[in-house]
């Protein structure tokens, strides 16, 4: 968990840290193509793989071919996506309705193939709980990424700045993740793809059904309110994706091939549940909880006035972005557990029901855009508290109780927040002395009214730094 972390937050710090100079040097109108473009990186992750890597981490055994078959098909789709991608760019940019995208995506499709390198040795190297590589391939990759964007924004690359960073990022976190599993060498014993297939086209059929729901927003909105609008509500969901991305994944990365040796054991399952929820809880919710009471002045203050339209999504998008972190272990235990036909039928409802809210919020745009999606999110968490107590044993009501005294104590520190602002001017002061006064409130509830549950979620963290037992 510990490199995990540090590969997350190391990797994400680059990363958000080189959206704030591209957003800043790009503006509003230009930044919507690097986010389109980002839709369409996001969703070559799901056609490389077709779902085989997570079938090397969840299968108890495995050949000694089975790594480089899997490699071999990885490297087949890259380039067969890249042909793709280079015909339907034009027809894409013309959806979007920007011809600047069309190079964009070519120029991306034609570097997947070193994104491919990458997947098994990631999955190798997860399913034997190594990951110390990891974190190097991620940091590093990130690192070199954000350097290269920034230098090619600076150059004048306009949004192909984001095929600089993306080409960057790809080939170094390649080249640390091969030398640390020493391959696998692809090979043509096809026939050891008979026993992967079946898991991994379930998962990627579930992961396909999970990036339709969780980009459908993005897609409509810079279809239909423009590439303008799309900056605006692609920079608030950052937040909503910083949650998930530093914590939640963080956990889904440990939890899938922890939780898939002790499949059988329902006991050991309700234990990691409760502990992996309260953890998500306690450091998710307060940290969203600030960044929704103080998304005006944060905005002002990190991206600048020309930014401030996000604000007010920025204030939604961080709830729905701590309600999805805390519920993010609900995945990992469903294919742990070889559920994945029940996680596909759940992915199937959360898509039904974030597109219905999507499309109303579209009348009244990008602010009703992330409301929709934020109260069909709250719509799904009773069914996610079910799944888990069919699972686990765990009753909603236990769940409920571990995510609880964090939520109490945000909401406090939210009106604390709320108060200075009525009291002070200037974002920066503001932010300053509201940020300071909302983890007083927030810390005195949680020592005050939640003492135990506090205290044991604090050992459980002080355990993860430290490495003790």
């Amino acid at each position: 968990m510990r490199w995990n972390t540090l590969a997350v937050v190391g990797k994400q710090v680059f990363l958000f840290g080189s959206s704030i100079v591209l957003a800043r040097l790009l503006g509003p109108e230009t930044y919507g193509v690097v986010g389109a473009a980002m839709i369409y990186v996001t969703f070559t992750m799901l056609l490389l793989d077709q779902g085989l890597a997570a079938a090397l981490v969840q299968r108890p055994e495995l050949s000694r071919w089975a790594p480089g078959v899997v490699a071999t098909a990885n490297l087949a789709s890259a380039v067969l996506l890249g042909v793709v991608t280079w015909l339907v760019a034009p027809a894409v940019a013309d959806f979007f309705h920007d011809d600047r995208l069309a190079p964009v995506l070519q120029l991306l499709g034609a570097a997947l193939w070193l994104k491919a390198l990458a997947i098994v040795p990631r999955a190798m190297q997860q399913r034997a709980l190594t990951f110390r590589s990891i974190a190097l391939a991620d940091v590093a990759g990130a690192c070199a990424g954000a350097a290269a964007g920034v230098a090619a924004a600076l150059a004048g690359a306009g949004p192909a700045a984001v095929v600089a960073m993306v080409v960057a990022t790809d080939l170094v976190a390649a080249v640390v993740l091969l030398r640390a599993e020493r391959g696998p060498a692809p090979n043509l014993r096809l026939g050891e793809l008979r026993e992967l297939l079946p898991f991994g086209a379930r998962v990627m059929a579930t992961n396909g059904i999970a990036y339709f729901s969780r980009n459908i927003d993005n897609i409509l909105v810079g279809r239909v309110l423009g590439l303008s609008a799309l900056s605006y509500y692609g920079m608030a969901y950052r937040v909503l994706v910083i949650p998930v991305q530093l914590i939640g994944q963080t956990v889904s990365r440990v939890m899938f091939p922890v939780l898939s040796r002790v499949a059988d054991r329902r006991d050991l399952l309700a234990d990691h549940l409760l502990r992996t929820t309260q953890l998500l809880a306690f450091v998710a919710v307060p940290l969203m909880g600030l960044a929704a009471a103080g998304a005006h002045e944060l905005v002002e203050v990190v991206l600048g006035a020309s930014w401030l339209p996000s604000a007010s999504l920025l204030t939604v998008l961080a709830v729905a972005g701590a309600r999805e972190t805390v519920m993010y272990i609900s995945g990992p235990l469903m294919k742990a557990t070889g559920r994945v036909k029940l996680l596909v039928r759940y992915e199937l409802l959360a898509t039904v029901l974030q597109v219905g809210g999507i499309v109303v919020g579209l009348r009244w745009g990008i602010l009703g855009v992330a409301l929709g999606y934020t109260l069909a999110g709250f719509a799904l968490t009773p069914v996610l508290l079910l799944v888990q107590r069919h699972l686990t044993g765990v009753s909603g009501a236990q769940q409920l109780r571990a995510i609880l005294p964090p939520v109490h104590a945000a909401l406090w520190g939210a009106a604390a927040y709320v108060l200075v602002t009525r009291v002070l001017d200037g974002p920066l002061l503001v932010l300053l002395v509201g940020a300071a006064c909302y983890v007083a409130v927030a810390a005195g509830v949680l020592l005050a009214v939640h003492r135990t549950s506090t205290t044991q979620a604090l050992a459980r963290l002080g355990r993860l730094a430290t490495g003790a037992r």
